[in-house]
């Protein structure tokens, strides 16, 4: 569930572009795309900064730029959004990211703005420590990615500060560029933006959250097969909400509860799906038969590196889920019965306790079992056409990656100690998704309520995570299935989709 709205009354923005160049090509649209942001910032109906609050800076000098920012680092004391917009450009000896000002020329990395100067102001102000605890970065520029790891690493910082509400938004990835299309208003990146904030999401919640605002902005770029953004997140930052939905649902149930989180430790395993595949739109979808059925599995980014995002089922496929794919008369194949008797795909324990597409009283919203790996594999592809995402099963990388969630050592002693794991020492029983806490990543029962299904880098079946029988010494444990058609009744699955 996404957070209380920044206090408007206690945040600050600061709205950079420059859109004309002495030794590059101008940039028109930036300088449209400062101008809308601060209305909808100061826009009472969407955010209510007051004017004080909200400095647009167009055409400035490094120094005026370090100063705003340092200026609004101390005088906010919920959160501070900077935002830039214009040429991106990468040191050809370091690699890093710079951001072009006015005089700035293509080669001497000298004439811009170094990404990591605007870092070390938002980390250390005059010296000292950031009043905000939750910052902002959103970067419309070619090679914009390469700032995700800067916001989230600060070893001299207290942890709090450098941890707790980290969030950098991009338009692109650290290896592309960004677009500004001929004959547009805005460029790719921030009209989107704008478009989302000004008109709303129908389906979403009263707040868009900054993790809502990506998987919107993920599903709009990739429909116009355009530069898809990157986000990077540390703990509960993907929650932070700056704007309200002028279309949201009057409920505060999220149709798709997404909290993209960024977990940088390394490269992840070969996956076995597309990649270029996108995140769906969040508008509620609804299968083409009989009455309107459950929701379609909740896909959270997880950042894995710069360049490669993937979605992850926020909990494992439910009953409920699996019996809307079993009433598609296009999967009839899978029912229990006609599935048992193949006997290709499935064990005979595959869905005990199913009739049909009916499953058992009262376990609607229990995570499904006694599904075998073929079978998980065809609800993912049938549902992944609905969703407009290539789904497929998670790697054991990304899985491992996704509960670790950015924690050293012995991290699973963590989410014991913080009750979030169904295991044979707490609960003891299968239970609904949602009946224990997420991990800090916003992902519910990696560890505990049902192993889930993954695959390793050949693409073979292994099962990770434990369950609700499994005691706390176990849930460590790499089990492989006994083979590819074993259903047991403690094992789940999951979504996973690349972006």
């Amino acid at each position: 569930m996404a957070s209380a709205l920044s206090d408007p009354s206690r945040s600050c923005a600061v709205l950079i572009g420059t859109h004309a160049y002495t030794e590059l090509d101008d940039l028109p649209p930036v300088a449209r795309n400062v101008s809308r942001l601060r209305e909808l910032c100061c826009d009472p109906a969407v955010w209510g900064l007051a004017d004080e609050r909200c400095r647009v800076l167009r055409q400035a000098s490094r120094e005026v730029i370090l100063k705003a920012v340092e200026d609004a680092t101390v005088e906010a004391t919920d959160t501070v959004v900077v935002y830039y917009a214009g040429h991106g450009l990468v040191d050809p000896r370091s690699g890093e990211l710079h951001l072009a000002l006015p005089c700035s020329q293509a080669g001497p990395s000298y004439t811009a703005l170094r990404y990591e100067e605007l870092r070390s102001v938002l980390l250390h102000p005059s010296g000292g420590r950031p009043t905000a605890p939750r910052t902002v970065v959103i970067l419309d520029c070619c090679w914009s990615g390469l700032a995700l790891d800067g916001l989230m690493q600060a070893p001299d910082v207290a942890p709090a500060v450098a941890v707790e509400g980290a969030c950098v938004l991009t338009a692109t990835a650290g290896t592309r560029q960004a677009l500004a299309p001929p004959g547009e208003k805005y460029t790719a990146f921030t009209g989107e933006l704008i478009r989302i904030v000004a008109d709303g999401v129908p389906g979403r919640p009263a707040l868009l959250s900054m993790a809502a605002l990506f998987a919107e902005l993920t599903a709009a770029l990739t429909a116009k097969s355009r530069p898809l953004p990157q986000l990077s997140t540390r703990q509960t930052a993907g929650e932070i909400c700056l704007f309200r939905n002028r279309a949201g649902a009057t409920d505060a149930r999220p149709v798709v509860e997404a909290a993209p989180s960024r977990v940088l430790v390394g490269p992840t395993a070969g996956g076995t799906g597309p990649s270029d595949g996108g995140m769906a739109s969040s508008a509620r979808v609804r299968v083409p038969f009989g009455e309107p059925e459950p929701d379609l599995p909740r896909l959270v980014p997880v950042a894995l590196t710069e360049t490669r995002t993937v979605g992850l089922g926020r909990y494992p496929v439910t009953h409920a889920q699996f019996g809307v794919f079993l009433r598609d008369p296009a999967n009839a194949r899978w029912h229990p019965a006609a599935a048992r008797a193949a006997g290709t795909d499935v064990d005979d324990n595959y869905l005990a306790g199913w009739s049909g597409a009916d499953f058992p009283a009262g376990r609607a919203e229990h995570p499904v079992v006694a599904v075998s790996f073929p079978a998980a594999r065809a609800y993912l592809s049938w549902a992944g056409r609905r969703l407009g995402v290539p789904l497929r099963l998670p790697t054991a990388a990304e899985w491992e990656r996704a509960a670790r969630a950015g924690r050293s050592g012995e991290w699973w002693r963590a989410e014991i100690t913080a009750g979030r794991v169904n295991f044979l020492g707490s609960h003891a029983a299968l239970t609904p998704v949602g009946e224990f806490p997420p991990n800090p990543y916003n992902i519910g029962d990696l560890l505990g309520n049902v192993w889930d299904i993954c695959v390793d880098d050949r693409g073979a079946p292994v099962l990770r995570g434990g369950a609700y029988d499994t005691p706390a010494a176990r849930l460590r444990e790499e089990l492989s299935p006994r083979s590819p058609v074993e259903c047991r009744g403690n094992v789940g699955f999951r979504c996973a989709g690349d972006m």
